[in-house]
């Protein structure tokens, strides 16, 4: 690996090491902080509305003070968020968002609401059903309801303003896909675990802050010779949130190259369709209408098991890893069709339930180890 690319990577590596480090620091310096839930968030909109946008993660420990207001079958994202929000860890944030997709985290939202009062809580609610003119329509008329609610907190936010945001964040997602097709081509340029603290630090920083960096980054892999190497199993991982880098390390040990994936903290954020030119408005509806829809929504014809074996042989895995949050319902109802699809299409599937505010347990990495030697076993038949 270049010099170059190791230093590029300390400096994402030096973000999640310290998450809100970034977000303190621009408090500090006037710029009101805005915490979000989901990639479904319109970040653009609060970007331009001049806040910094920041994502609100898990941590490990126990969550008592969630627990005494949360159903105990509440997922483990969902319980150690809100706890972090009771235990104000969370003071920075100016301004707290929501993307209504499961109904755990709108049971969040108003906890977090009525508990920690002295902090707007904005809660976007997109349709469930996202295809049809009414739902376009109805989503429309959402997000018009939350421009006019930051205005309220903020002022006047311009058409203009909204359109240099779009225009940002178009610019950076690009630069993530580009990201992603390098490590798919040559994973062996930089492993999973790397591509994570990359990945992180863009839901940490601003985009202003973090394209420069990721610019650089992949400009000097763009740049490496030689043909790929990879004598591993190649996997893709999916699931929700992934927001511990323990996982990633703990399969990569157990002897597989991650080349892809299809994770909500990851690929799902920048596989975002581009913006329409026209009302900047319009422009977010499409961007967040028309995306691919998350386990939480549903489009009539889309076939989650489909879109999964296309990835997966986008990215020639040998196989997927699935890491089920336990009691994420959405995932939980979608697996059984992605498992059969896969399977079909001849792409072995493992699932892994995990918890999401503690480490990556041992018996973790001894399933993917087998996982492993069923591949190659099926390899060398």
């Amino acid at each position: 690996m270049a010099i170059e690319t190791l230093e590029s990577i300390g400096l994402f590596q030096a973000v999640c090491a310290d998450p809100y480090k970034t977000a303190h620091k621009a408090s500090e310096n006037g710029r009101p902080v805005a915490g979000f839930m989901c990639s479904y968030s319109p970040q653009e909109l609060f970007h331009a509305a001049g806040y910094y946008p920041v994502r609100i993660t898990a941590r490990h420990g126990g969550t008592p003070r969630a627990d005494e207001i949360i159903q105990a079958y509440s997922c483990s994202f969902a319980r150690s968020v809100l706890d972090r929000a009771l235990s104000g860890e969370f003071e920075f944030l100016d301004l707290v968002v929501f993307a209504h997709t499961c109904d755990t985290l709108q049971n969040v939202a108003d906890l977090w609401r009525s508990n920690r009062p002295e902090v707007p809580v904005v809660i976007v609610s997109g349709p469930t059903l996202t295809a049809g003119k009414p739902a376009q329509t109805y989503f429309r008329q959402e997000l018009d309801r939350v421009h006019g609610v930051l205005e309220s907190l903020r002022g006047k936010i311009s058409y203009e303003a909204i359109w240099d945001s779009l225009h940002l964040y178009e610019q950076h997602r690009a630069m993530m896909r580009r990201l992603y097709a390098v490590r798919r081509a040559r994973p062996d340029l930089m492993s999973g675990q790397d591509l994570y603290w990359v990945v992180q630090a863009a839901q940490l920083m601003s985009p202003e802050e973090h394209l420069p960096l990721l610019s650089d980054l992949v400009e000097s892999l763009e740049a490496e010779n030689g043909e790929a190497e990879c004598f591993q199993p190649r996997v893709m991982l999916a699931g929700s949130v992934c927001e511990d880098s323990g996982f990633i390390s703990a399969i990569e040990e157990a002897g597989c190259t991650i080349v892809d994936d299809d994770l909500c903290m990851g690929s799902r954020s920048f596989l975002l369709p581009e913006a329409p030119e026209g009302d900047p408005m319009d422009a977010l509806t499409h961007i967040y209408f028309s995306r691919i829809p998350c386990p939480a929504f549903h489009r009539p014809g889309f076939d989650p098991g489909q879109h999964m074996l296309e990835r997966a042989r986008e990215a020639h895995a040998d196989g997927v890893i699935l890491l089920l949050t336990k009691f994420c319902d959405p995932w939980a109802f979608d697996y059984p069709q992605i498992w059969n699809t896969l399977e079909m299409g001849g792409v072995p599937t493992l699932l892994l339930e995990v918890e999401q505010n503690v480490p990556a347990p041992a018996q973790l990495r001894t399933r993917v180890e087998a996982f492993v030697e069923m591949i190659q076993s099926k390899d060398e038949l």
